[in-house]
């Protein structure tokens, strides 16, 4: 395949603001995405993400503000949205009946198709190509559209909510599929879009986390977590020099979640474990917690 990155931004949006009467989905939000890879789109339900995929996808029109795929507007735009596949958590097929009807319908749709992925795939994800679609289940629905999405090649591939309906064994499934698509078309940028952070977290490269219809971090999972450990020991003190988003106390002991340098020395005792990806999102999101 073909090296099929560009010089604008894979996609951007520019104080983006979306209303709906005076619900406020997006508010004023600025992110891009410049690189290939994986790249999680994390936030709570309600944060803004699928919002924000519609508007990519020319399905929907910021308020205010502006989106753009490969430095282009995507609302009505066929040859740049042509470049991109969204795997939906809630499929419309239309008139078409079977997973073969379905099929057909991609392959001619996305000029990338592989075809032997998708026969690959259809083994892999354990779909029968002659089952209606109204009678696929709801895990069903979501390994087709996960399918589609993987055999697209498309240049940007979106998943919104992508385990939706998937038990434990198909979601590690195509956590691992994904990887592999990574790595074999190194070119391809896929965003998903989820809150679920820990079974999404090892696919990862980089991260743009909304709270709230505004961006709240972005980075590289490294570069967002390298900062962010907790210090327990009898007596622990956050250091002056480090940001405290948590405390506990609990059997003589205090643990501090803390954002920031990691001290040179310890108290006796002491010790520093790193947070992870999913724990940071958590301290960072849940206005419930008491630093």
């Amino acid at each position: 395949m073909s090296d099929m990155r560009t010089t604008s931004p894979i996609l951007e949006a520019r104080s983006v603001t979306r209303k709906y009467g005076t619900k406020v989905a997006l508010n004023n939000l600025d992110l891009t995405v410049n690189e290939p890879g994986v790249v999680g789109l994390l936030g709570r339900n309600g944060a803004g993400k699928s919002t924000l995929l519609r508007i990519l996808m020319g399905q929907d029109l910021p308020t205010s503000g502006e989106a753009r795929l490969f430095g282009e507007r995507p609302f009505d735009n066929a040859a740049v949205l042509s470049r991109v596949c969204m795997a939906l958590d809630h499929p419309e097929y239309g008139s078409l009946r079977t997973v073969s009807d379905l099929l057909e319908v991609s392959a001619s749709i996305y000029s990338r198709w592989d075809a032997a992925q998708a026969k690959r795939l259809i083994d892999r994800f354990e779909l029968d190509t002659k089952k209606k679609l109204k009678a696929l289940s709801r895990g069903m629905q979501t390994s087709l559209a996960l399918l589609i999405g993987l055999s697209s090649c498309a240049e940007l591939t979106l998943f919104d909510e992508p385990s939706l309906g998937l038990d434990a064994v198909m979601r590690e499934r195509f956590y691992d599929l994904l990887i592999e698509a990574k790595r074999s078309q190194p070119e391809r940028c896929f965003v998903v879009s989820t809150h679920l952070i820990e079974e999404v977290a090892r696919t990862l490269d980089s991260v743009r986390m909304i709270e709230d219809g505004r961006l709240l971090a972005q980075g590289g999972v490294d570069e967002l977590t390298k900062d962010a450990y907790m210090l327990t020991g009898a007596g622990a003190e956050k250091p002056e020099y480090a940001e405290l988003m948590k405390r506990e106390d609990y059997n003589g002991l205090t643990t501090l979640y803390l954002r920031g340098k990691r001290p040179d020395q310890l108290p006796p005792g002491a010790t520093i474990t790193p947070i992870s990806l999913q724990r940071l999102f958590v301290l960072m999101t849940d206005k419930e917690l008491d630093a």
